[in-house]
Parts: structure tokens; sequence; C-alpha cells
């Protein structure tokens, strides 16, 4: 992490040649990377993409590449909802809808949210508002906190996976389902040939294999929900 972090400063006012603002900057970070299967960018590529000749000019307004990132990410914290006045379950609930909803937007979310701190206007509003439906279970602190990371670990852990099950499937050539399946198929008959895994080889030639399972996000949450409520 740097020594500051980029809340400590205003962006730099833009330049009358220059038509450039740190909203304007993060709006194409964050399409530039909602178009890559790993969410990488760099700020060259960003550069190119807002018609600026050297990437220096846009560390005038965010600072660095992290600076960048946590902006990034306060954005995409500012998608997650809490419902307000209708009690905690309701509130936590709805974190985690639409959290989910925001890493299936940007997938690169989940791997920012880890990896920076979430100390953003965003981040801080949001926790304070789940916070604020959890003070009537009168928890100790970090209990109450604990609740709230319950539901973005599985929001944001799923997120991961989504992100790296993207970049997999992009690495492969395995856009799709159909895809990926046609792409193994040959290496699973293989396998059962063998005989060495007969009970995965028996579930992998069961065309109810690909059927709706029961572990869907919201059910996952809902199950979460369900253990925390026997907790207070």
């Amino acid at each position: 992490m740097n020594d500051k972090l980029v809340w400590f400063d205003e962006p730099a006012p833009a330049r009358t040649t220059e038509p450039l603002s740190r909203e304007r900057i993060v709006a194409a970070a964050v399409d530039l990377a909602d178009a890559q299967a790993d969410g990488e960018i760099t700020m060259r590529a960003l550069a190119q993409k807002l018609g600026v000749r050297s990437p220096m000019a846009l560390y005038r307004y965010v600072g660095s590449k992290d600076g960048l990132a946590d902006l990034m990410a306060d954005h995409a914290y500012g998608l997650i909802t809490v419902t307000r006045g209708e009690g905690w379950r309701p509130a936590l609930r709805a974190l985690g809808v639409s959290g989910w909803a925001a890493v299936q937007a940007h997938p690169w979310f989940a791997r920012l949210a880890f990896s920076r701190p979430p100390l953003g206007p965003n981040a801080l509003a949001l926790y304070d508002a789940a916070l604020a439906e959890l003070d009537s279970l009168d928890l100790p602190a970090a209990t109450r906190m604990g609740y709230i990371d319950t539901v973005l670990g599985h929001v944001l852990g799923s997120g991961l996976a989504l992100l790296e099950e993207r970049t997999m499937r992009a690495g492969i050539g395995g856009a799709t389902d159909a895809d990926l399946a046609e792409a193994t198929q040959p290496y699973l008959d293989r396998v059962a040939a063998s005989g060495k895994y007969p009970h995965f080889s028996k579930w992998a030639a069961d065309p109810a294999r690909d059927g709706t399972r029961p572990q869907t996000f919201e059910k996952i949450l809902d199950w979460l929900l369900d253990g925390l409520e026997t907790v207070n």
C-alpha cells in the first residue's frame, strides 16, 4: 500500500487542454476492466481509451494505480444496497443479493475488495447502513461486523470464483458450457476407459449432471442467514 490513500487528497483540477476528471477516469477504467476476462487493466491502456498521450496525466487525479483500484472498488460498493427499517435479516439479504449483482456486473470487484481497504465513501456508507440495522440486536461490536462479513464473504468469495472461471474459460477458449464440454470430453472418455475413477465417471456420464443444483447463490445466502439467526 502507498504511504497515503487516495481518499486523503482531492483530485487535481482539470487543465483547459486536458478534459479529464476523476469521475471520467474511473468510468473509463470500469468499462475497460469489464471488457477483460481477467479484469486487469494497465494505465497505458486507460490513457489510450481516454485519448490521453501519457499515462502520467492520470496520476494527477488518482495518485497511483492503487488509488485507481480504490476508486474502482468504491464505485462497485456504491451498487450494493441495504434495506432499511425492516430488520437486520432483510437488510443483510438485500446486501447479499445486490452485492451478487454487483460482482456479476463487475467480476474484478471481488479481487479488488480483497486486496484494497474498504475505506471509500460508498463502502463506509454501506457498512454504516448495515450496522444501523443490526443495532437493535445489542450484539458486541465484533459480532455485528461478523454478521456483515459473513454475507460479504459469500458475495466476494462467489465473485472471485466467477472471475477465476471467466479467466479460465477465456484461456482455454471455452466461453460457453457447450464449448467447455466439447474441449474436455476426449479427456473424460479416456478417464472413463481407464476405470480409475468409477464414481466420478458415472457422474460425468449422467445426463442429469447439468440439472439445477440446490446450492444457488441465494439459497446459500438464506442458509447463512438461518445460521446467523441462531446466534442472537
